[in-house]
């Protein structure tokens, strides 16, 4: 018996009962998308937190105090400190920041909105660009000018109907001219957004707005580093702490008065996670194909079982064992190919579906995952194939056709 024919015996004894296939090729559809759509899940994921690192900067360091120490506090000081290079080489730009919630009044709308008092630095370090006006200057920050640059979403929401930049503002009871308003971000993961921030010089914000803070009114909630690469964090990191506990006294196993977070780390360290996460995911997927190949071995020794006589007539007539093998293990091999096809197929689906309802990250269907999802179902119609096929084959003829 050819190949061909092979084949074409294979396909027309699945076709006999068609239930009973599409049912047995379920298991493995449902296993071969499910790797599938969970592998494109976590690639949507993981290049959703790239993005969002992207637009903050990979090599950012972030210092605020530790609060579990008793007066632990930030100061301008320390910001200059760590700003020299004497101190810390493979610093590029340091921004000392002091923020709060305050009400925010004009045009006869009132909202209260996160104020954030920052250094110039502050918008080219983030890549906050401007689509009105200019950001405020060194000047502004010297001379205490009480100016203000809105987030996107606080222009909108204080002048909807009127361009936000000249105008004037109330920040809790001070006035303020608008200087320019940031592009529109979006969201920017569990942080909030610069849309529904507004920036101030940090010493308007230290000595006007929020002068009552804890720590008074020279210290800083938190100190922005930004490294020269990412590649030199690390050293940044650790010569930001000796710079710390030099100028903060501290002894010898004393517990840091502040702490230090560095972005490039703890995306490493997401990205593990996330890594981490796909092989749990996978092996779900897996543990679904497991389940169809046993649905496969089980229909397949039903099937050898019925066409007994069949085979017992084909080896009657000269078939020798290794095309009865070989028809079998084809059978088996062709449903999961199928099935894995349209465990493909539905998992595009599934992908575009959660694409067309919800935009916060985007899953990605991988070629390799593909690859992966198919050649395992292929693997398991072999292996689950095998033990009918070769027990088909070894059926003795007189047994066989005696069997009813």
């Amino acid at each position: 018996m050819s190949l061909l024919e092979i084949f074409r015996t294979a396909f027309e004894s699945l076709t006999t009962n068609k239930l009973r296939t599409l049912l047995t090729m379920l298991g493995i559809v449902i296993g071969v998308a499910a790797v599938v759509i969970l592998l494109a899940m976590g690639e949507g994921v993981q290049l959703y937190i790239d993005k969002q690192f992207a637009g903050f900067g990979s090599n950012l360091i972030t210092i605020t105090p530790n609060l579990k120490v008793p007066d632990a506090r930030l100061t301008m000081d320390d910001s200059r400190a760590i700003a020299d290079k004497a101190n810390v080489p493979n610093v590029k730009r340091v921004v000392p920041s002091v923020g709060g919630e305050l009400k925010i009044s004009a045009n006869g709308n009132s909202i209260s909105r996160n104020i954030n008092g920052v250094t110039p630095d502050n918008f080219s370090m983030r890549n906050i660009g401007l689509i009105q006006g200019s950001s405020f200057t060194n000047s502004d920050v010297e001379n205490r000018n009480r100016v203000a640059v809105l987030g996107y979403k606080v222009a909108q929401d204080l002048f909807p109907d009127q361009v936000a930049l000249g105008q004037n503002i109330l920040i809790d009871s001070l006035p303020a001219r608008v200087v320019g308003v940031t592009e529109k971000k979006g969201s920017q993961g569990p942080s909030t957004s610069t849309d529904d921030m507004i920036f101030v010089p940090i010493t308007v914000a230290q000595e006007k707005l929020l002068a009552n803070r804890p720590g008074g009114v020279k210290s800083v909630s938190s100190i922005t580093v930004e490294a020269e690469s990412a590649a030199t964090s690390s050293r940044a990191v650790n010569d930001i702490a000796k710079t710390l506990r030099g100028r903060h006294n501290l002894l010898a196993g004393q517990t840091d008065d502040f702490q230090v977070l560095d972005q490039a780390s703890l995306l490493s360290s997401l990205s593990s996670i996330i890594n981490i996460l796909q092989i749990f995911l996978a092996l779900i997927g897996a543990i679904a194909l497991l389940v169809g190949g046993i649905g496969i071995m089980n229909i397949m020794i039903v099937n050898v079982t019925e066409r007994t006589r069949e085979i017992g007539v084909r080896k009657a007539i000269g078939a020798d064992p290794a095309t009865i093998r070989l028809q079998f293990l084809i059978e088996a091999i062709v449903v999961t190919c199928l099935a894995g096809v349209l465990g493909i197929v539905l998992s595009w689906l599934c992908v575009v579906i959660t694409n067309s309802v919800q935009t916060t990250f985007t899953p990605v269907i991988q070629l390799d995952a593909v690859i992966l999802a198919f050649g395992v179902s292929v693997f398991i119609g072999v292996v689950f194939g095998l033990y009918p096929a070769i027990r088909a084959s070894n059926m003795e003829p007189v047994e066989a056709l005696r069997y009813e």
